[in-house]
């Protein structure tokens, strides 16, 4: 079993402009996540998922300067591009996350790893009650396949409807009570940006001083004050009417769903 860590990375964010090329101490949002996934247990490769477009040019400059190596996959639909980038390297699981997202946690990391391993059967993994910015998610190379060929939608930016229980194998893991918190540590608003740096730097966090989460949240905790720089944004969620859709649209085209797993699975 090959299990790849990708990071779907391109610079088109509005809120916060290139925030996966925003300067998080002595580094790019980027380059930590890429150095945070390395230091992980049971991954075969870290690579990074991006787009052959000139504004996501810089992207592939960052892989370059950290060894990694990249895809250049559909500019919109990322569920294809992650996808193709799991073809590409033949991995039979993707781990994926997003360079908004520089502190998950490396535990988390190992845990999916473990169960993927002892569970092969695995379609879709995801962590219950993980905080926002910290988790990650495990898809298998066929569940991938199959949910491309079936969905309709192509801004997938937010995927997670699209793999519902009754169609795929789901594990969910509870998060460890030691890295539940009620924090924001992703990065997608000026408010965010501002909190994650200040982390950075008084944490002193270095390429060879990579804290886990714990560490991160003990900080927060001991500092309300920074804590709430971004205590009052609203994290978007998927529209009701777009979970609808895709809900019609699974119940109403099911033989051809199972038609095309079987294509990937062998099974029904």
């Amino acid at each position: 079993m090959k299990i790849g860590f990708v990071i779907p990375s391109r610079l088109k964010s509005s809120r916060l402009p290139k925030k996966n090329l925003l300067y998080l101490g002595s580094q790019t949002a980027l380059g930590w996540a890429i150095d945070r996934a390395k230091s992980a247990r049971g991954i075969d490769e870290v690579v990074v998922a991006t787009t052959p477009l000139n504004s996501d040019a810089d992207i592939t400059k960052v892989c370059c300067e950290k060894k990694v190596r990249y895809f250049q996959g559909d500019a919109v639909d990322v569920l294809k591009r992650l996808r193709d980038t799991a073809l590409y390297f033949d991995f039979d699981y993707v781990v994926n996350i997003t360079p908004d997202n520089t502190l998950f946690s490396i535990y988390l990391i190992d845990l999916a790893v473990s169960a993927i391993k002892k569970n092969p059967d695995i379609d879709y993994l995801r962590f219950k009650n993980v905080m926002l910015g910290t988790g990650m998610y495990a898809l298998k190379k066929e569940a991938l396949q199959t949910i491309c060929d079936f969905k309709e939608i192509f801004d997938t930016e937010i995927w997670g409807p699209l793999f519902h229980e009754k169609y795929f194998n789901i594990a969910e893991i509870e998060t460890p009570s030691f890295l539940q918190a009620n924090y924001r540590l992703t990065m997608d608003t000026p408010e965010d940006y501002k909190l994650i740096n200040r982390i950075y730097c008084d944490l002193k966090i270095t390429k060879n001083n990579i804290p886990e989460l714990e560490n991160v949240i003990s900080y927060l905790d001991s500092n309300p004050e920074i804590a709430s720089i971004n205590a009052a944004i609203q994290q978007s969620t998927v529209p009701e009417e777009v979970i609808t859709a895709i809900r019609k649209h699974f119940e109403t085209n099911e033989e051809k769903f199972y038609l095309i797993k079987n294509k990937y699975y062998g099974r029904k």
